[in-house]
């Protein structure tokens, strides 16, 4: 072992590459709690989109509570011996994990779109466009991250360093693009739908939207800074700052995400054309009530 590592580590098992990748010993009921609390939104969220007939898309809620449970389990392993392959494993997962997030809030702005039935005729506010092109963005950042991510599993991590922050650095730029977009939409009232039984959807997708984006946002941004100044940076060498501004920031989403559930502001699988109906009728009543003959 080399000589610079601190004697905390001299107990580790042979070929133990904690203090390399990591400069500390992971904290095991940090892990342990953080595994639990995501098999818990996990579960909560595929149940819940499945008991209420929501949308399929979130169903991705799940998926990605799962991929950062997979994250945190071996991240617990890694407490008791560190190798390349399970801090690679377990960074890809935990890295990839906000992007899926992402998708569902692209999703849910295309629908909000696409409710209030505006003729639309600029391509970047059209519903298919706004869905698309950014789930198309998030691919591409996803599938950079997370190529960099296996290159730094092969010793390639220079390599794998720079791609991973050109992967961060695009889902940064679109996300920024989509906050904007979002805040017109929000704050344009021509986009304005109705959902039976619910009072202003609208108001409450846009907080939902707003605060998450802010989190994953704050999030990517810590990521950045942990990527730039290296595995032996002072971000990086820091647990506590993995924990506020990655585990607890992408934790508050999820619970963002059940208080202002996304599936009771828009239709259900089974109900979508009848509300999209009566979101037409009211519409025009308003239209009529606004221009009578």
């Amino acid at each position: 072992m080399d000589y610079n590592v601190p004697n905390a580590f001299a107990n580790r098992p042979a070929g133990d590459k904690a203090w390399l990748v990591f400069h500390y010993i992971p904290n095991l009921p940090l892990s342990i709690v953080s595994f639990v609390v995501y098999v818990i939104f996990m579960l909560y969220f595929a149940y819940r989109v499945y008991k209420t007939k929501s949308r399929r898309f979130l169903y991705i809620l799940a998926f990605t509570a799962f991929m950062e449970v997979v994250g945190y389990l071996i991240r617990a392993l890694c407490y008791s011996f560190t190798s390349i392959a399970r801090f690679a494993i377990m960074n890809l997962f935990l890295l990839l994990a906000p992007n899926a997030l992402a998708l569902v809030n692209y999703k849910t702005l295309g629908e909000m779109i696409r409710l209030s039935r505006v003729q639309e005729k600029r391509f970047y506010l059209r519903p298919k466009f706004v869905t698309w092109f950014f789930f198309a963005s998030d691919i591409l950042s996803f599938l950079m991250q997370g190529s960099g991510g296996g290159l730094q599993a092969t010793g390639k991590a220079d390599t794998g360093k720079a791609i991973v922050l050109v992967g961060l650095f695009i889902q940064l730029f679109f996300l920024a693009c989509f906050f904007i977009i979002t805040i017109y939409v929000s704050c344009n009232d021509n986009y304005t739908f109705y959902v039976a039984g619910v009072d202003n959807p609208k108001r409450k997708l846009a907080i939902c939207l707003f605060s998450t984006l802010v989190l994953i946002y704050i999030r990517s941004i810590y990521r950045v800074i942990e990527y730039a100044t290296g595995y032996d940076g002072p971000v990086a060498r820091t647990e506590w700052a993995f924990y506020v501004f990655d585990t607890l920031a992408i934790a508050i989403c999820f619970v963002l995400y059940g208080v202002y559930y996304i599936g009771n502001y828009i239709p259900k699988r089974d109900a979508q054309e009848d509300v999209t109906a009566t979101s037409s009728i009211d519409l025009n009543t308003v239209r009529m009530l606004k221009n009578p003959v």
